[in-house]
């Protein structure tokens, strides 16, 4: 047998195998003989055929085989002898059969490159500076005091408008008829919240109580109920009360109620300090992303297209459950799957050159993540969570969570390492808005 490697790509290696006729007519005979032995042909006895009776009734299936064969057992000993291991399936291709002289094929198969770690020491980086204006606390605050809003009758003649409480009684028909789920009595709804179909809150607004109005809606052609999907309904309306809302005052003893402080001030502090670590979290993740940018274009290289393909194909897989979580699908959300692909594609590539230069780093840096590491994380979390280690333990031995969380641990060290070998300057929002605008 000859075999020869040529490297197409960085990725792709091309195996070219030659196996010798005779050698092929010699496994063709010894297959020949096996089949003898198992059938039986009219006028002779199990296992007496003539071999040439043989040849003519199953030849063309045991050359196939035999073909099929040897080109595995070859193909695999070509992979171990070169020592090449495969990320993907082989493209093997014959190039010629025995009667022409020689089995000979070709096998082109994906390989992992060959990754080292150049530039990752030494880099510039900008991270967003975190502050935290006091209109963003009045705003919680705000929201806080929304959430705790009573309803009041509104004044005689008061005109019902967004953020009011109306109780109705309504009758809805479509081309005349009832239909189940269009009546109901005592409903309550608070204008402007998008409760109802589209429509109906807005010609509800300017509703006094005791007034009496028609409303017309139609119904989207997407809507769950088919029979009513594109439909026109009528509905008649009867106002019985419009509430106003009452905000309660914003003083200590509404600090109080809310929360376990002392006062106003302690409530507007401990709102500051949440905000601020939310917005440094997200933060830290963009900057996250950004030293991983500019670390994939530090380092350049060649990554296999079926595991781009691979990555591909696991992420529109996970949004297309979520979708399903929720009953919908990409058709009824308005998305092209097609072009969901092209626009997910270079995230894909990304994820897969990034697994791969994490490795890079690591293995210059000789980090590595212990079971000691794991079991230390799964720790912290269980205190955290406030739960039995062995629970969460559990969680993450299931369908291969625990490699995920190696996985995690290993990027935060290499991700720690490399900050501490850059040069990070804090600036403001906007002017890293600036810079990746123009990147554009």
């Amino acid at each position: 047998m000859k075999t020869q490697v040529e490297s197409i790509s960085p990725v792709k290696k091309r195996l070219s195998v030659e196996i010798p006729a005779d050698e092929v007519a010699r496994e063709e005979e010894a297959a020949l003989r096996d089949v003898r032995r198992s059938v039986t042909l009219p006028g002779f006895r199990k296992g007496k055929a003539p071999l040439s009776l043989i040849r003519r009734h199953y030849g063309e299936r045991v050359r196939a085989d035999v073909i099929g064969r040897l080109i595995e057992d070859t193909y695999r000993e070509t992979l171990v002898k070169e020592q090449i291991v495969p990320v993907s399936d082989a493209d093997i291709q014959i190039q010629s059969m025995p009667e022409e002289g020689a089995l000979a094929y070709t096998a082109v198969v994906e390989v992992r490159p060959e990754v080292e770690a150049r530039t990752y020491a030494g880099l510039t980086l900008k991270k967003e500076r975190v502050e935290v204006d006091e209109a963003e606390v009045d705003a919680q605050l705000e929201q806080l005091r929304r959430r705790r809003a009573t309803y009041e009758p509104a004044p005689e003649g008061h005109e019902a408008t967004d953020g009011d409480m109306v109780v109705m009684d309504f009758e809805g028909t479509v081309d005349g008829e009832p239909f189940e789920g269009g009546s109901a009595e005592d409903r309550s709804v608070i204008l402007g919240a998008g409760v109802l179909v589209d429509g109906f809150e807005e010609q509800l607004k300017g509703a006094k109580a005791s007034e009496e109005r028609t409303v017309e809606i139609t119904f989207p052609e997407d809507h769950s109920n088919e029979a009513l999907a594109g439909k026109t309904a009528s509905f008649r309306v009867t106002v019985k009360e419009v509430k106003v809302r009452v905000l309660p005052e914003l003083d200590d003893e509404f600090a109080k109620d809310v929360a376990e402080v002392e006062g106003l001030e302690e409530l507007r502090d401990r709102i500051r300090d949440e905000i601020r670590k939310e917005k440094e979290r997200a933060a830290e993740g963009r900057f996250r992303d950004r030293l991983i940018d500019a670390l994939l274009e530090a380092n350049p290289f060649e990554v296999p297209p079926s595991q781009v393909q691979s990555q591909l194909e696991y992420t529109l897989a996970r949004m297309k459950e979520d979708l399903a979580m929720r009953g919908l699908d990409l058709a009824q959300i308005g998305i092209d799957e097609a072009q969901l692909r092209d626009s997910q594609r270079a995230a894909a590539e990304r994820t897969v050159r990034w697994a791969y230069l994490l490795g890079a780093i690591a293995r210059a840096e000789g980090i590595e993540i212990t079971d000691e590491d794991v079991d230390n994380r799964i720790r912290e979390i269980a205190e955290a969570d406030g739960r039995p280690v062995s629970l969460v333990k559990s969680f993450f031995e299931q369908e291969g969570r625990i490699d995920g969380l190696r996985n995690y641990l290993l990027e935060q060290r290499v991700i720690e390492k490399v900050v501490e070998g850059c040069t990070v300057e804090e600036v403001d929002p906007e002017e890293i808005e600036r810079g990746e605008t123009a990147d554009e």
